[in-house]
């Protein structure tokens, strides 16, 4: 009953959801739950072990106002946990980000040009204080789609957020390049970016995939306010398999370019040395699981 009540709801959504086709994939997911696992070694003369385990989750709902018209809400939440081991201690600190992106995305009358403006306030903490105007942050993301074809879409845009260590912005380039009708790239550069294959239509799917991540999170007062900054760049191995047509479990599987959630002194971009669990990590390899709702629009 429960299941069938769902199938109800999204049928109701899926003329929301088509209007949402192109923002950067060819596929929105509704929802999204995984958990990312890495171990990796400090670079410190003890040999300290690290584990670093990464929760997310991702809900996406679009409110179409007319025929070239989307709003789009979305909510993100994110828990970081990272584990220190040694001969001498075994500590574990959590830090945690709530996202709510809000924004338009408007489609030109010749269904050329698609134009996406996100709003997107931000808590960012360990959360050991109450919260407060320390934890806030606000940021934008812009991004303007031409369809040249079926086939073929080119994308360019901004991304802007006032991180704890200043201003941030990242400018966006992507091309969407169905090749063949298993073989597809797409994406948005330098965040992300994906080869897929079809190795079963409608079942599996598989591929090589492209993160690149920045972001910070702030400490509680009994650590001055300091932040921990967060640089992730990894590419990963990834299936994805199909339960149903909507139901998806994938995996990954991959290896961090860079990596290493790192402590900073308040409103300075100097290295802090209080905190030994936020120091420097070296490389190593990440296994990610999760379950996802999706629309494709490539389904037939």
């Amino acid at each position: 009953m429960g299941y069938a009540f769902f199938r109800k709801i999204i049928f109701v959504f899926a003329p929301l959801l088509l209007s949402l086709k192109g923002i950067s994939q060819p596929y929105v997911d509704i929802v999204n739950i995984s958990a990312q696992s890495l171990q990796s070694n400090y670079k410190d003369a003890l040999n300290s072990k690290n584990t670093t385990t990464n929760y997310f989750l991702n809900l996406t709902t679009p409110i179409r106002v007319d025929s070239q018209n989307t709003v789009i809400i979305r909510i993100y939440g994110e828990n970081l946990r990272s584990t220190i081991k040694n001969d001498f201690l075994s500590h574990t600190n959590n830090l945690y980000a709530a996202l709510l992106p809000i924004g338009l995305q408007h489609e030109t009358n010749n269904k050329k040009w698609k134009i996406l403006g996100l709003l997107m306030p931000k808590l960012s903490s360990n959360f050991k204080d109450k919260i407060s105007s320390y934890d806030m942050q606000l940021g934008g993301y812009g991004l303007v789609t031409y369809k040249h074809s079926n086939k073929l879409q080119i994308k360019a845009g901004l991304y802007y957020n006032r991180e704890c260590f200043g201003n941030f912005f990242i400018p966006l380039a992507g091309i969407d390049w169905k090749i063949n009708d298993r073989f597809q790239i797409y994406g948005v550069l330098p965040t992300f970016y994906r080869f897929e294959f079809a190795a079963i239509k409608k079942k599996l799917y598989t591929g090589l995939e492209f993160r690149s991540y920045t972001r910070s999170y702030r400490l509680d007062a009994t650590e001055n306010h300091n932040y921990v900054k967060n640089k992730e760049i990894k590419a990963k191995f990834f299936v994805d398999f199909y339960l149903t047509k909507g139901f998806v479990l994938f995996a990954e599987f991959g290896r961090t370019i860079g990596y290493s959630p790192q402590e900073y002194l308040y409103s300075t971009q100097i290295l802090a040395n209080t905190n030994q669990i936020y120091t420097g990590i070296k490389d190593g390899f990440l296994f990610n699981t999760g379950l996802v709702y999706r629309i494709r629009f490539d389904f037939k």
